[in-house]
C-alpha cells in the first residue's frame, strides 16, 4: 500500500460537528497530529520531544493514520444516522497519529442511553464490516462491537456520559482507587481525537490532565516492590531459577516505570504496553538511560543484571525522595547486600 504524504500540524480550534450526519471538517481531521500537553511534549510521536512534527513519523504511520480516521468518520456518519451522540473520540494510535498497518481501530460513542442491541449491528453493516466477533455482554452503560473493516480489527464502543463522567468524579475523590486498567481508559480519554462533540472531549481531557497528587503518591507506594535479586544471586545460580529470574526481572522493570510514571504524573498501563520509550520520553524525572537499561536486563548476564536492577533502583529512590520526601521506601536487602551462605 502506497503511502500518503500527509502534513500535521498542530491542532486548529475548529470545532467538529455535524450537518445532515456528516462531519464537517474531515481534512481537519486527517492533519490533526496529535496534542502537545502544557510541557510542551508531543504524545503523538515516537521517540519525539518538544511536541515538534521532528517526531520521526514515517510515511507509513502517516498513511496508516490517515486510513483509520477516514474509516473512522465513516463509523460516526452512520452511527449519525441512527443515533444521537453527545461525542465520539477516536483512541488509541489512530487517535494519537502513531498508528501502522498493524494497528487496531478503536472509536468510543458517548450517549446518554445506550440505543437497542441492533444499532451496532445496523452501523456495521452500514459501513460493511465483516466477520463480527461475540464481545461480552453489554452493561448499563457499555456496549460494544467487533468486527473486520477492510482488514482492520475495529471495536465500536456506546458509552454513557454518565459513566465516564462518574470515573473522572472518582479521580477527584478517591485517586488511589485508579489501578492499571482505569488508567488506561483516562489515558485514552486525554490521547483520543474528538470527531464529534469536540466541545465536551475538550472539558474531559482538561479534567483528565490535571493528575492528582494523591494519584502521584499512590502510584509510588503501590509500585514500590522489587525483589532483591541482587542479594539471592547466588542462591539462584546454584538453583534451577531462569524462568522465575526472568519474571522477577519483568515484574521489576514495570514496577519502576509505574512508579516513575506516576512520579511524572503520567497515567500508566502494564497491561498492553507498547512504546515504552515513547512514554520514557516524556517523563522529565528518570534515571540516565533509562530504556536501554531496562532493555538490558534481559540480556545481560545474570548477575551483572542483579546488579544493574540494584542501581536502578536506588536511582529511583533517590529520584522519589527528591519529590516527595515524606513518602518511606523501604528495602528489605538494600543494593550491595547479599545472602550468606549458612553451614552446620
Amino acid at each position: 500500500m502506497r503511502a500518503v504524504l500527509v502534513a500535521f500540524p498542530p491542532k486548529s480550534d475548529t470545532t467538529l460537528r455535524a450537518r445532515e450526519n456528516k462531519i464537517d471538517d474531515v481534512s481537519a481531521v486527517l492533519r490533526h497530529g496529535g496534542v502537545a500537553d502544557e510541557q510542551g511534549r508531543s504524545r503523538a510521536g515516537t521517540y519525539g520531544s518538544g511536541g515538534t512534527e521532528r517526531n520521526l513519523r514515517s510515511d507509513q504511520m502517516q498513511g496508516a493514520t490517515e486510513h483509520l480516521r477516514r474509516q473512522a468518520i465513516r463509523i460516526v456518519e452512520a452511527a449519525l444516522e441512527r443515533v444521537s451522540l453527545n461525542a465520539a473520540m477516536v483512541v488509541g494510535s489512530a487517535g494519537r497519529g502513531d498508528a501502522d498497518f498493524y494497528s487496531d481501530l478503536d472509536l468510543l460513542l458517548y450517549v446518554d442511553e445506550l440505543p437497542p442491541p441492533e444499532i451496532l449491528e445496523q452501523i456495521r453493516t452500514t459501513v460493511a464490516g465483516e466477520n463480527p466477533i461475540k464481545r461480552a455482554e453489554p452493561t448499563e452503560h457499555f456496549c460494544s462491537a467487533e468486527f473486520e473493516l477492510d482488514g482492520v480489527r475495529t471495536e465500536v464502543s456506546f458509552v454513557t456520559v454518565a459513566q465516564l463522567e462518574s470515573r473522572l468524579d472518582q479521580l477527584l475523590d478517591r485517586p488511589e482507587e485508579f489501578d492499571s486498567p482505569l488508567q488506561k481508559v483516562l489515558s485514552g480519554v486525554l490521547e483520543g481525537l474528538p470527531l464529534y462533540g469536540e466541545e465536551l472531549v475538550v472539558r474531559w481531557q482538561a479534567r483528565v490532565r490535571d493528575y492528582p497528587e494523591p494519584l502521584r503518591r499512590a502510584m509510588v507506594e503501590r509500585h514500590w516492590n522489587f525483589f532483591p535479586l541482587w542479594y539471592h544471586g547466588d542462591a539462584m545460580k546454584a538453583r534451577d531459577t531462569e524462568l522465575w529470574r526472568l519474571d522477577m526481572l519483568l515484574d521489576a522493570a514495570f514496577n519502576l516505570l509505574a512508579v516513575l510514571a506516576g512520579l511524572n504524573r503520567l497515567y500508566f498501563a502494564r497491561f498492553e504496553l507498547k512504546r515504552m520509550r515513547a512514554l520514557i520520553t516524556k517523563m522529565e524525572i528518570a534515571p540516565p538511560q533509562l530504556a536501554d537499561r531496562l532493555e538490558s536486563l534481559f540480556w545481560l548476564e545474570p548477575e551483572i543484571a542483579a546488579a544493574e536492577l540494584g542501581r536502578l533502583v536506588e536511582e529511583t529512590r533517590v529520584l522519589v525522595a527528591a519529590e516527595l520526601p515524606e513518602l518511606e521506601l523501604p528495602l528489605q536487602f538494600p543494593q550491595g547486600t547479599r545472602q550468606q551462605q549458612w553451614s552446620i
